[in-house]
């Protein structure tokens, strides 16, 4: 792939004029960042230390930064050349939105399993606090045997 990091870095984002072809560079860039995002959105379902998925959530942060970044470059390139996408163009595009489209239904679908076990938790933590109120009140009240001598 022709967008690697330092060439992007160096041509794209420092360079204060675009050129018509670089709108290309911008796209496969943003495809690669949404693959990679998409890629660490599944890798969760899977993940189950907590360090672990911490890691990954901010790999997926750094991720999402890099590709904020090209918002604001896709829009000054827009802006520059106001044409029509070319066929590679397009195609790169089209990519971009059904990746973008599987990420939201990952993400989606995260939070919702998130959310059942918050509840699950919420649950049980409201259990375990019925049961510890429970054994306080029958401590209080649990009949004193004397002891009787005979």
């Amino acid at each position: 792939m022709i967008c690697l990091g330092k060439y992007f870095r160096i041509f794209v984002l420092e360079n204060k004029q675009m050129t018509d072809s670089e709108l290309k560079l911008l796209l496969e860039k943003q495809e690669l960042l949404l693959k990679k995002l998409l890629e660490l959105s599944q890798r969760q379902f899977a993940e189950s230390d907590a360090v672990a998925l911490d890691e990954l959530l901010k790999q997926k942060d750094s991720y999402f930064d890099e590709l904020q970044k090209l918002d604001p470059l896709r829009e000054k390139w827009h802006k520059k050349y106001n044409r029509p996408l070319g066929q590679e163009e397009q195609k790169l595009d089209d990519n971009i939105q059904d990746l973008l489209e599987k990420l939201l239904l990952s993400e989606q679908d995260f939070e919702k399993i998130v959310g059942r076990e918050k509840n699950a938790v919420s649950l049980q933590i409201a259990q375990i606090s019925n049961q510890m109120q429970y054994r306080k009140d029958t401590t209080r009240q649990r009949p004193q045997i004397k002891n009787m001598t005979t």
